[in-house]
């Protein structure tokens, strides 16, 4: 992921199940540009970041690890940037 297209469409799913690994549901979270999806969770506590997935729109999913990362980068644009 050396250039990365910040403006990509996300959405953000939060795990909605009681925590069991055989059966779980997600639920729509928010949806917009990959930079404040970012921005927006790594602003979460650890907690609730645990239960996010990203659906990057033509990509696949980016598990928490993956937008901690990206959250990390030094080219994540500034909010409003």
């Amino acid at each position: 992921m050396s250039d990365i297209d910040w403006t990509t469409h996300v959405v953000v799913h939060c795990r909605a199940d009681g925590g069991s690994e055989l059966d779980f549901n997600f639920d729509t979270l928010d949806q917009g540009p990959l930079a404040a999806m970012v921005r927006r969770v790594a602003a979460m506590s650890s907690a609730d970041r645990a239960r996010i997935i990203f659906d990057v729109s033509g990509q696949g999913n980016l598990d928490i690890g993956q937008v901690m990362a990206l959250a990390a980068r030094p080219d994540l644009p500034a909010e409003g940037g």
